[in-house]
């Protein structure tokens, strides 16, 4: 998606803006009747379309950590939003006089306190890794593609493929993982630590 469009090199802010204007209209089209009958398959599906496209930008792996997309970007899960976003879905309806104290049997009675967001945003702080609070402080993501490659790969410790004895794919470093440079365990964000890259 990303390589037939030029937005390799705006702002962050401009993106999710973009996905706010082309994406978000399609999950939002009658969500008050179809979000209360979601499958836990489904909402995971829809929030991974919405950090595919996070992970794209970013120019991350697809396997690298939701919570941390999340946190960097200053954003939550899609289910969350769209959650939040069903009370006001049925707002510009009107029934006649006579449906009076009538309420539309798809729409759940139980609405998420107005918190939500923030709440959400809480739980994914205990899904990122507490190595990661060590990374390199940044104002704010870069727009220039190979800037913010280079930052977030740093902060997602993307490159340890570089650096692990092991030819085989695996997502997170592992117990068994050795440096090739130090010949020490290669674990998260070894090349921080690593004697021989310092």
């Amino acid at each position: 998606m990303f390589s037939q469009l030029p937005i390799h090199n705006i702002p962050l802010n401009l993106v999710l803006d973009l996905f706010d204007s082309f994406i978000l209209p399609i999950f939002s089209y009658g969500l008050p009747i179809w979000h209360n009958s979601c499958s836990n398959a489904a909402i995971q599906a829809i929030n991974s379309t919405f950090t595919k496209f996070l992970k794209r930008y970013l120019q991350i792996p697809l396997h690298s950590n939701n919570s941390l997309v999340h946190f960097i970007t200053s954003t939550v899960p899609l289910s969350v939003r769209l959650r939040t976003m069903v009370p006001n879905m049925t707002g510009s309806l009107s029934f006649p006089e006579c449906l009076h104290g009538h309420k539309l049997s798809f729409i759940s009675p139980h609405h998420d306190p107005p918190n939500s967001i923030e709440l959400a945003s809480q739980e994914l702080l205990t899904s990122i890794p507490s190595s990661f609070w060590l990374s390199k402080t940044y104002h704010s993501i870069p727009s220039n593609k190979k800037s913010r490659r280079t930052l977030c790969r740093e902060l997602f410790d993307s490159e340890h493929f570089k650096i692990c004895k092991s030819s085989s794919f695996h997502p997170s470093p592992t117990v068994s993982c050795i440096c090739i440079y130090c010949e020490g365990h290669a674990h998260l964000y070894h090349m921080r630590y690593c004697p021989i890259l310092m």
